[in-house]
């Protein structure tokens, strides 16, 4: 069922954007405590989960994990994806938290007492909220390092979100970063017969990168079974390639015995 969008006549206390678990625990503490709020989303509850890798395990224990005294109860040490997906849609029916799902802030406006929330649900109606306070919890997520030229008009062959190998089989593709996220999706996606080369900016890898993840990467790499551009950036894509330059500007045009498919992921 369609919900309409949030026309409030008298102002709520707290207006909550973003329903990921900090946007969740925020609407537990208000709730606690009395307070007339609302909790919308541009997606569906913890929305960013919904992009993780399918097969991802938490680097976290299920009890750091945990929010508005819900026991977080999983046979493995470290919860899964799917866990957590569950777990989190455990906590809103728990708490009774009514979350506006596809309904997006298109913006927000300062006023005397507050301030006036214009909203859009995604078959373009509009609302309005008036709200004492705003809190902001969106995270990073939904807005990816994007590739400079991207710009310039679609590339339907650049991913920002990375969730499993299989669509990638036998293709070529480039993993743009250096990071934990970038490693596994190289490790996994060359695991599973994708061509795949990374490309990162820096001279090393991020200090982020899984301890028990990094000698993998790292010997792959050594190996040539995984080439690595150090100091790098794709520049352009053009017709089966791409263009991998460094930071001196001087280029390489991969690709150019099979066409390359490039992918980023953040």
């Amino acid at each position: 069922m369609t919900r309409d969008p949030i026309t409030e006549t008298e102002p709520l206390d707290v207006t909550i954007v973003g329903a990921g678990p900090c946007g969740l625990a925020v609407a537990i503490a208000v709730q606690e405590r009395g307070l007339s709020h609302a909790i919308v989303d541009r997606g569906c509850i913890t929305e960013s989960l919904t992009h993780y890798p399918s097969y991802m395990t938490f680097f976290s224990t299920a009890e750091l994990l945990e929010i508005g005294g819900v026991p977080f109860t999983i046979p493995e040490p470290k919860p899964t994806r799917r866990d957590a997906l569950a777990y989190y849609r455990q906590v809103v029916a728990h708490h009774g938290i009514e979350v506006r799902q596809y309904e997006e802030v298109t913006g927000i406006e300062e006023e005397a007492a507050g301030f006036t929330l214009h909203t859009r649900t995604r078959d373009g109606r509009g609302g309005r909220i008036a709200s004492r306070a705003v809190v902001i919890a969106t995270g990073g997520f939904g807005e990816p390092n994007r590739l400079g030229f991207e710009a310039d008009g679609p590339h339907d062959r650049v991913f920002h979100y990375y969730k499993e190998p299989y669509p990638f089989f036998d293709q070529d593709v480039i993993v743009v970063g250096g990071g934990n996220s970038a490693v596994e999706a190289a490790l996994d996606m060359y695991r599973n017969g994708v061509r795949v080369r990374m490309v990162h900016f820096a001279g090393t890898l991020d200090r982020g990168v899984k301890p028990w993840v990094r000698p993998d990467i790292e010997n792959r790499i050594a190996n040539g079974e995984i080439p690595m551009h150090w100091e790098s950036r794709v520049a352009r894509l053009g017709p089966g390639t791409a263009t991998v330059v460094d930071q001196e500007g001087s280029g390489d045009e991969t690709g150019s015995r099979r066409p390359l498919t490039t992918g980023s992921w953040q």
